[in-house]
């Protein structure tokens, strides 16, 4: 009886002490799923590796399965977002976005002037087959392909989907190359003839929705010309350039270094160079008038213009409230103001 006894003791003296140590079950305890094991990499079930009855495994058999699932479950975790990689284990053919030359351009009206202006060079275009393909504009699409001698090539909409990561592509997508945007450290000077010139300024301006609409505003509306920072705005990509429904593709948009400096030069020169801002100072933009070249300077969806953008301004707007407006709304989305004063200057320009 005492010896049973010790032995009793012993075993539960060692149970806490196991429970301590790493045990098979603790470092089984992780659950794989199919995704997490690449297909070229040994399989091994993780609840068949927890405890020696599932398995049937005891010893060296049991760490090495345990080995083999937890190299797997490394390999599968490296390689999960590594999508191409599984379908080209799988043998599937790359998609759209991996097969791109340049960049996308999607959606009928900006692949429509894309093609229309040809500045870019062309590599490529994905149309839509089956159900809810050629819609409205993909004729006159593939007439200007045809014209220009760009390959097509046909698409599901599931691919046109993953493509644009299910934004509204309307059955079209162009390969191309990067847009060009140009440098400009001036402005031209005017002589005197017509009306006096209308451009645009963006300080920092870096939501692509807001640029892509106030790209759209100001090529509606006429202006001759749109100047941007080279840093710290939004890239003139896909997304901009559908916001715009194909203005950037149309309008030659320009950037600058240093914004400040630039609008500085363009004051000296003899342009007006008019800040938009809530300030007590700022005139009634429906009192303004032109007479002038002038440069209306917009800053982004925040803070407004810099500081140092609005010392090299000489004159700066506002758009009155309404009286109904309440004060918890004091202010317009940018774009929308962008699109009101640019208006208002076009409209108030002597000839």
């Amino acid at each position: 009886m005492a010896i049973a006894r010790v032995v009793a003791d012993a075993r539960s003296m060692r149970r806490p002490h196991a429970r301590g140590r790493p045990h098979a079950r603790a470092r089984a305890s992780w659950r794989m799923s199919d995704d997490d094991v690449r297909d070229d990499a040994p399989r091994a079930d993780a609840r068949a590796t927890s405890t020696s009855e599932r398995t049937g495994r005891t010893g060296w058999e049991g760490r090495r399965a345990r080995e083999v699932a937890e190299d797997a479950r490394r390999r599968g975790t490296a390689t999960r977002y590594d999508r191409r990689a599984i379908r080209r284990e799988r043998g599937d053919g790359p998609t759209i976005a991996e097969g791109l030359i340049g960049e996308m351009v999607y959606g009928t009206n900006p692949v429509l002037e894309a093609l229309r202006q040809n500045r870019r060079t062309l590599f490529a275009l994905y149309v839509q087959t089956g159900e809810g393909g050629g819609g409205h504009g993909t004729s006159e699409i593939l007439r200007l392909a045809k014209e220009l001698k760009v390959e097509v090539k046909s698409a599901s909409k599931h691919d046109l989907n993953m493509a644009c990561d299910n934004k509204p592509h309307q059955g079209v997508l162009l390969d191309a190359e990067a847009l060009e945007i140009p440098t400009v450290e001036e402005l031209p000077r005017w002589n005197g003839v017509g009306s006096p010139p209308v451009w645009l300024a963006l300080d920092e301006v870096v939501d692509p929705q807001n640029l892509g609409a106030m790209l759209r505003s100001a090529h509606f509306l006429g202006v001759d010309g749109i100047v941007v920072c080279t840093k710290n705005s939004a890239p003139f990509n896909a997304t901009v350039s559908k916001a715009s429904a194909g203005a950037m593709e149309a309008q030659v948009v320009h950037r600058t270094g240093v914004m400040h400096r630039f609008l500085a030069r363009a004051r000296d020169d003899g342009w007006d160079v008019v800040g938009a801002a809530a300030d007590p100072r700022a005139e009634n933009i429906h009192a303004f008038e032109v007479a002038a070249p002038t440069v209306l300077v917009v800053g982004n969806e925040g803070v407004g213009i810099r500081t140092n953008v609005r010392r090299a301004c000489n004159r700066l707007v506002s758009i009155p409230r309404g009286v109904s407006a309440t004060d918890g709304v004091d202010s317009l989305n940018v774009s929308v103001a962008a699109g009101i004063l640019i208006h208002a200057l076009l409209a108030s320009r002597t000839v």
